[in-house]
């Protein structure tokens, strides 16, 4: 079935209701107006590199995070990113479009730049972000519908999930995983940010219950599971390491607390709720290594 038109973006059919993806929804339905009080103006929500904390000067949390972009995008340049130039590029849970719009700046000849959500308030922000240029098409599609996007002759060289895959339920990751190795050609690469925790961790934690889990982070994941799923689908690891630094990430989500405490001093909606109070023992975390960001690079591989 061909994807249906919406106010800026295109709906790509799927499957039956799921409650958890409603769950995510409700997770950004706040005004992005809110969200740039906490997360900046260019609304990057995947963690920031700050650098050495002597810096001479302030690092905002939007250039923090546009290096934090840059960063594995250098790392992916290694494995041959620009060799050849990406012609198609997907960014999966695209966000705000913060990323596709450094990516289309970053790639002016790619003639293709894809991003998917399933949030309608915030594709419908990033279609308010647009240009004019018809490079960018925003499409209204769950990670386990992305064998629906359209023309599929035209593989993708260029996928990016930078913090979409904390949201999956594991079978929806597992679905996300076949599909982009359907569509991704064979040498394309993989670029993947995510929050991921130690087995430990993993192994002693209570499921929070659906209704206090207001930012839809129920379905924690280990590194070792992120990966085995990759490779199970016909991914190649190139490259994974912890970015940003354990000192940035905590010192980034102590940054959101920051503003939240000082633009919501009596009280925020529930997802920005959530963050004041899992900040300082998420810092934590990082800092003990029981959690961490890690970029992960993999490669389409053709047996």
């Amino acid at each position: 079935m061909s994807p249906v038109a919406g106010p800026g973006y295109e709906v790509v059919p799927g499957g039956p209701a799921d409650a958890f993806r409603d769950h995510v929804v409700r997770a950004y339905q706040d005004a992005p107006g809110d969200w740039q009080k906490v997360l900046g103006e260019q609304l990057h929500f995947q963690w920031g590199v700050f650098g050495h904390p002597d810096s001479p000067r302030p690092v905002s949390l939007d250039e923090a995070g546009l290096r934090h972009l840059r960063c594995q995008l250098a790392v992916a340049g290694a494995f041959g990113l620009r060799h050849p130039a990406p012609r198609r590029i997907l960014d999966v849970g695209c966000g705000w479009g913060a990323t596709l719009r450094h990516l289309a700046a970053d790639f002016p000849d790619c003639p293709r730049l894809d991003g998917i959500n399933i949030s309608a308030e915030q594709l419908a922000y990033c279609a308010g972000q647009s240009d004019g240029t018809d490079r960018i098409r925003l499409y209204l599609c769950d990670a386990a519908d992305i064998a629906g996007l359209p023309d599929g002759a035209q593989p993708y060289d260029l996928v990016l999930a930078r913090g979409a895959i904390t949201h999956f339920p594991p079978q929806v990751y597992e679905s996300a995983a076949e599909a982009l190795a359907r569509r991704m050609r064979p040498g394309g690469l993989l670029v993947v940010s995510e929050t991921l925790y130690s087995e430990e961790v993993l192994a002693a934690e209570q499921q929070l219950p659906p209704s206090e889990d207001h930012l839809a982070l129920g379905h924690r994941k280990s590194l070792k599971y992120v990966t085995e799923v990759l490779r199970d689908n016909g991914f190649r690891v190139l490259d994974e390491r912890p970015l940003p630094s354990p000192e940035d990430a905590a010192r980034w989500v102590l940054e959101l607390k920051s503003n939240i405490d000082a633009y919501f001093p009596h009280g925020a909606s529930p997802p920005l709720e959530a963050i004041r109070a899992m900040a300082a023992e998420l810092a934590t975390a990082l800092l003990q290594r029981r959690a961490s960001v890690h970029s992960i690079v993999a490669e389409r591989w053709e047996a």
